[in-house]
């Protein structure tokens, strides 16, 4: 590059050659604020489907969210409740101290559409 000097022109073209990489990975995060919790903290027992089909879940009829069998109810504040206090006869943990009530908020409604969407799915099966 004209005018440019050595260390210059390599952070120039360094930049030009790093910003697609560095936009690339923020494209990775998933844009549903409820999906983010869900993926950090609820598929390694839920799935990332909610069917709760990973190894930890074995033999844990609850951890499948998406079969309308929910121990603690399906209401939305049922759910709300579960996520903030957990339940101390399952592995479920609270997560009043780990997530914000938006968080919480978030990941519930996301819970949901995965419970939805299973139900769609089977509703849509001749």
């Amino acid at each position: 590059m004209p005018g440019m000097n050595c260390r210059a022109t390599r952070a120039a073209c360094g930049a030009v050659f790093l910003l697609p990489l560095v936009l690339g990975l923020g494209a990775c995060a998933p844009a549903n604020p409820g999906e983010q919790v869900w993926v950090k903290k609820c598929a390694g027992c839920h799935g990332s489907d909610g069917r709760g089909e990973t190894k930890f879940a074995q033999g844990r009829p609850f951890a499948n969210l998406t079969d309308d069998r929910w121990k603690h109810g399906d209401s939305h504040e049922a759910i709300v409740r579960l996520i903030t206090e957990g339940d101390e006869k399952s592995p479920m943990p609270a997560y009043r101290d780990r997530l914000t009530a938006e968080q919480i908020e978030a990941v519930s409604r996301y819970a949901e559409s995965l419970s939805r969407a299973a139900r769609q799915a089977r509703k849509s099966v001749p």
